[in-house]
């Protein structure tokens, strides 16, 4: 949803999740400084829907990020301009294996093709935006507080 809203020409699109509140406040206040459409995407993590306790669901949304599967960042005129570095890269594996919703990737033989792809994913999401330090596209300006 947030590249469709970049290319739309949604004046701020950008994403956070609960796992990094002083972020999320600092995109909250930014947008409302602006004028024209904006667009905030947050990750919250739903216990009951997912399958994870409801004490794991902080632990869910930084998993989310650190996996690369929810890139966290900040587009102005379509442009990336910050990005959330992930702090401590970690397998989709990690994060899937804690929410009963994906119970069938693991159970018996398991489904490692299926993680694979959904790893690949991540990695994609990973290049695509910069993610890690020595990853960081030309085009990004500065780093979204973390």
């Amino acid at each position: 949803m947030p590249r469709l809203a970049m290319a739309h020409g949604i004046s701020y699109v950008a994403t956070a999740t609960v796992a990094d509140l002083h972020d999320l406040e600092n995109k909250v206040e930014h947008a409302m400084q602006l004028h024209g459409a904006r667009y905030l995407h947050i990750l919250v993590p739903c216990p009951l829907g997912w399958g994870s306790a409801s004490c794991d669901t902080i632990k869910v949304a930084r998993l989310a990020q650190e996996t690369g599967l929810f890139p966290v960042f900040e587009a102005e005129n379509g442009v990336v301009t910050g990005v959330s570095k992930i702090r401590h890269r970690t397998s989709v594996e990690s994060y899937l294996s804690i929410q009963k919703r994906f119970r069938h990737l693991f159970a018996g033989s398991g489904r490692p093709d299926i993680v694979a792809r959904i790893q690949a994913m991540a990695d994609q999401n990973i290049a695509l935006y910069g993610l890690l330090a020595e990853d960081a596209p030309a085009e990004i300006t500065r780093e979204v507080s973390a």
